[in-house]
């Protein structure tokens, strides 16, 4: 990015300030809460500093300037020599005058640093090189490797050299990151139905007001009034809630069996990163302790935990009853349910195929067993959809869940109401090509910044102050 191009949106954002003094801009962001040493964009990390020591149309200290000249007379010397090689003298043939020759000479930046796959025509390829660079028998590091290095300055580590054994890598081109990144939150993934922020930042922090509607004390009220009369005062009962972004890592070695085969490469690393990181993040998010680590929604007092039936031998720890199910679903707060979905152990599912009635009913009668009623539609059923439905929401089989008996084997949650915050420009993605060094294997070592925690600090009241409901309910344990 360039600095005028920056300076641009800066005054998009209000700045009014003079653009070619550094403590000025830096000022301005540090007031308005911004970083004052870099700026993402298209996932791309730009230091403020050196982009404003080389924006276009900067005076040139002397030293500077003396290089330019010593640099341009150079490349005038250079020119003429060569023109005169090919026209015989140094005079144009048309007025028979010696024309001194000059020539503007633009260095732009390398094709490299505009291509997402910095050259490679694969990750496959681009992990191949890699494993080339490290192997035992030498050959040095691949010219498309030491291109790549050039135009990422800094990208291998500090002491990245051929006769450093312990240290070297690189960077992975950002198009085979993102293809990682796509996969971590795809569709099936539990973090795509989070609630999501990118932050530019290490933290964020948001006012949240969690005051319902109908509330009669704290927060906005809203009150009749009569004629003539003083309006109530109210004011917003708003509480601070901030994340730190954690850090998420994933190491996966690649044998040299896999080394052979670029395609095989590709396939191993993008599979298993994508796993790897896709399976963490969501068991942070259903269990996750807050300590370095996202607050998962069985963890925060937002969770209601719905007690097993009462009736004698009604249910046990190796069957589920609808009693309980649509206990769960009452404790579900209502506009939250058109986005809920169910989530179940593996071992539930068949306890959901055969769920009938059982317990007791509102007035505290016990109600013997009867068949099937169909609340749960297997998957394959009416409209075909590839996951089964309970009360008319999806149901998710994952090992997010604890077997069936315990608590959270059944899960009925919202995770709209989850807020998931994520490092702009998503995964970084390193190479180590001596880690492994005496194994025949290179490490390729992938890292998020992400943190996490509910919306509701603690159930809703319902108006009567009969319940509380809540974006999160689980099924109690069932001895």
């Amino acid at each position: 990015m360039r600095w005028d191009a920056f300076c641009g949106q800066l005054k998009e954002l209000g700045y009014d300030g003079p653009t070619d003094q550094f403590t000025s801009v830096t000022a301005w962001l540090r007031d308005e809460g911004y970083n004052t040493e870099t700026v993402e964009a298209d996932g791309k990390t730009f230091d403020l500093r050196d982009m404003f020591d080389n924006r276009p149309g900067k005076p040139l200290d002397a030293s500077k300037a003396a290089k330019r000249a010593e640099f341009e007379d150079e490349v005038d010397r250079r020119v003429r020599e060569a023109v005169a090689r090919l026209e015989g003298a140094k005079t144009y043939k048309g007025g028979g005058v010696a024309r001194e020759v000059k020539h503007e000479v633009k260095v732009g930046n390398d094709r490299l640093t505009d291509d997402p796959r910095g050259g490679f025509k694969s990750a496959g390829h681009f992990y191949a090189e890699v494993a080339k660079a490290g192997k035992r028998d030498g050959g040095g590091i691949p010219d498309s490797l030491a291109r790549w290095d050039q135009v990422n300055k800094g990208t291998l580590t500090d002491y990245g050299q051929e006769s450093v054994g312990a240290d070297g890598g690189f960077a992975v081109p950002s198009e085979f990151r993102d293809a990682i990144m796509s996969k971590v939150m795809g569709e099936d993934s539990i973090a795509a139905r989070c609630d999501q922020y990118t932050l530019t930042r290490n933290s964020m922090a948001v006012p949240d007001d969690e005051t319902t509607p109908w509330q009669t004390s704290g927060g906005i009220l809203a009150n009749w009034e009569g004629e003539a009369g003083t309006y109530e005062q109210s004011k917003p009962s708003l509480k601070l809630k901030e994340l730190r972004l954690r850090k998420l890592t994933a190491l996966v070695p690649v044998t040299e069996e896999l080394l052979e085969d670029a395609t095989a490469i590709e396939a191993f690393v993008s599979r298993k990163a994508a796993e790897k990181l896709d399976f963490k993040l969501g068991e942070a998010i259903f269990r996750g302790n807050g300590a370095g680590q996202p607050l998962g929604f069985l963890n925060s007092d937002a969770l209601v935990e719905v007690a097993k039936s009462q009736e004698p031998n009604a249910q046990t720890a190796d069957t589920l009853v609808q009693y309980n199910i649509e206990r769960m679903w009452e404790r579900m707060y209502a506009p939250y349910r058109a986005n809920a979905v169910w989530f179940v152990h593996h071992t539930v599912e068949k306890e959901l195929m055969r769920l009938s009635f059982s317990g007791r009913d509102d007035s505290g009668d016990a109600v013997a067993n009867s068949s099937p009623i169909g609340s749960y539609i297997a998957p394959g059923g009416l409209a075909n959809s590839p996951l089964g439905s309970l009360l008319g929401r999806p149901v998710i089989v994952t090992q997010h869940c604890n077997e069936l008996g315990d608590a959270g084997d059944i899960i009925f949650a919202d995770l709209s109401q989850y807020w998931l915050g994520m490092k702009a420009g998503g995964i970084d993605a390193q190479t180590s090509i001596h880690l492994w060094f005496d194994q025949d294997a290179v490490a390729y070592k992938f890292r998020m910044r992400v943190d996490g925690q509910p919306w509701l600090s603690t159930p809703i009241a319902s108006r009567d102050g009969s319940v509380t409901q809540t974006a999160f309910v689980s099924l109690a344990e069932r001895a």
